[in-house]
């Protein structure tokens, strides 16, 4: 049942036409006398999420100012709204984005469990739909059924997969515990990387889960076997600060190496780090911020002097989904009308990123093939910086995996844990 003060306040807020536009943005062809594109655009602004979702705002309203804001003289009107992380949110301020604010386009929600809500209301609706993420076995049933989505920012669990063949192949360890966060995005990333690394030969000792709600971490911590060769974690945000630190006070941190998920370090959470927990630690990620092109150095430089602070994934995620957006657009002259015109531009635009090339694969994921990078968090100019010291190229959603086992896997791990 749906009747917090925090949904009603967030429903009044969308009723009053509350929008927050990109501005400062440089005009394509025509003038801005054409009909407005109205984006719908979903971030938790308020709870344990707050700063990925104010990251992922950030980078694109800056992707705006970069790409530009109007396409055909048809300007850019994105409409953010508050989720907090909460599926039962997202569901109501979608339905509000639709019905009475008339968006035409969707970006999707941040959280794995509100993707997956949100996915159920507008892939009947037909509304050309870029979501954050591919998590669950719905987005890949409904991508196909609907015709009218996409992921612009990663597989869940394709960072995870790379990262068990670096774990195995370059770093020659044969046993591993994983640790994550116990809904569908947790199930997915430590799935994805024991189905890799068993895959490869290794064994996986044990996976640990914590509630999204966990504030100490010492009874999960405690649990790790000191014979493992090291430990994978799934985490983010304060999440991922409270677990490094709990993993330095429990003398871990000389003893088991610990290496994660893209989140575990990156600038959702890095700022915040004490360096003694997090220095050296590695990653499987889709972006890093040091990443040395000259694109993510114009953005990586750009967005500190604008935020105070170098990009996290999600500002990245936010500018890519800019990028491909204005780019699409332009292939349908800024009309969209035409639903499956403009999801058939989001789907077939390659473009260059932050992060390096992205182009979407086939059905049924129509997900990034792109750069997956191993990080690592170094001191760079007397600042911490998440480097990248290994580079896989032109990596598909699936990585090592067989298609149809990653398939299986992805709709297997989406909905239940996965077990060792």
């Amino acid at each position: 049942m749906i009747g917090s003060s925090r949904v009603r306040a967030v429903l009044a807020g969308l009723l009053s036409l509350g929008l927050v536009a990109a501005c400062g943005g440089a005009s394509n062809q025509g003038t801005a006398s054409a009909s407005p594109i109205k984006v719908g655009y979903e971030v938790p602004l308020t709870g344990n999420f707050a700063s990925n979702g104010r990251d992922e705002e950030n980078g694109f309203k800056l992707g705006l100012k970069d790409f530009g804001d109007t396409v055909d003289g048809h300007k850019i009107v994105p409409i953010f709204a508050d989720t907090a992380a909460d599926p039962n949110q997202a569901l109501a301020v979608a339905h509000q984005l639709v019905e009475n604010q008339g968006v035409q386009i969707f970006e999707g929600p941040l959280a794995a469990n509100e993707i997956a809500a949100v996915s159920a209301y507008l892939g009947p609706r037909g509304i050309p739909t870029d979501d954050l993420s591919l998590c669950s076995a719905i987005q890949l049933d409904y991508y196909v059924k609907f015709n009218s989505g996409l992921d612009s920012g990663w597989a869940c669990n394709q960072p995870a997969i790379m990262a068990a063949d670096w774990a195995y192949n370059d770093m020659h360890w044969r046993h591993i515990v994983t640790v994550g966060q116990d809904f569908a995005f947790g199930w997915l990333v430590d799935g994805g990387f024991a189905a890799a690394f068993k895959q490869l030969g290794g064994t996986i000792d044990k996976m640990i889960w914590f509630p999204n709600t966990t504030l100490d971490f010492s009874p999960y911590v405690s649990q790790i076997p000191s014979n493992t060769d090291a430990v994978y974690a799934e985490v983010s945000g304060q999440v991922a600060v409270r677990f490094t630190q709990a993993y330095l006070q429990f003398g871990l941190r000389n003893k088991i190496p610990l290496f994660g998920i893209t989140q575990l370090t990156d600038y959702s959470a890095l700022p915040s780090e004490e360096p003694a927990a997090v220095l050296g630690l590695h990653t499987g990620a889709q972006y890093c911020d040091d990443i040395q092109t000259a694109q993510n150095q114009k953005f990586a430089n750009e967005y500190k002097a604008a935020y105070g602070t170098y990009p996290a994934y999600y500002s990245d995620a936010g500018y890519t989904k800019a990028r491909l957006l204005v780019e699409a657009l332009k292939r349908v002259h800024g009309d969209v009308s035409n639903k499956k015109a403009v999801i058939q531009a989001m789907r077939t635009t390659p473009i260059v990123s932050a992060r390096g090339p992205v182009k979407l694969s086939g059905p049924p994921a129509y997900s990034p093939i792109q750069n997956i990078y191993i990080c690592q968090v170094q001191q760079v100019n007397g600042e911490l910086r998440n480097v990248p010291i290994k580079t896989y190229k032109n990596v598909p959603p699936w990585g090592i995996l067989p298609q149809s086992k990653w398939i299986e896997e992805f709709k297997h791990d989406s909905a239940a844990r996965p077990t060792p």
